[in-house]
């Protein structure tokens, strides 16, 4: 299973991957999310993993480009975020999953095995 983590925050994409690579995932990951396009192009992954507030780009807007294009709508996309409303915005924009800042391992490993069942 292919798995896209974006993230202006270097460390929160090498923990993703790490965790997630160790899990058996085929993990890429893009620390400059005004790339991420180009990432996914290449990439075609099955879960985008991104952070919802970045600096110089946003992960609602992320989100609602990749559910509103026909070749990537398929792509789940959940959003992760210490934000207070977060989880009510990730609903509105149409994000699969919401995973809440700081999270623990295990959350994630479970979020991301339920998304790519």
């Amino acid at each position: 299973m292919k798995i896209l983590v974006v993230d202006d925050n270097k460390d929160i994409c090498t923990l993703i991957e790490s965790i997630l690579l160790s899990d058996g995932y085929d993990v890429e990951s893009c620390c400059n999310p005004a790339e991420y396009r180009q990432k996914l192009a290449i990439a075609k992954p099955e879960l985008i993993i991104t952070d919802m507030l970045m600096s110089g780009f946003d992960g609602r807007t992320l989100t609602k480009e990749v559910k509103r294009n026909s070749e990537t709508s398929d792509i789940k996309v959940m959003l992760m975020s210490a934000h207070p409303d977060a989880a009510k915005i990730c609903t509105e924009i149409g994000a699969d999953d919401f995973l809440a800042k700081p999270f623990e391992i295990d959350d994630l490993i479970d979020k991301v095995e339920k998304l790519l069942k």
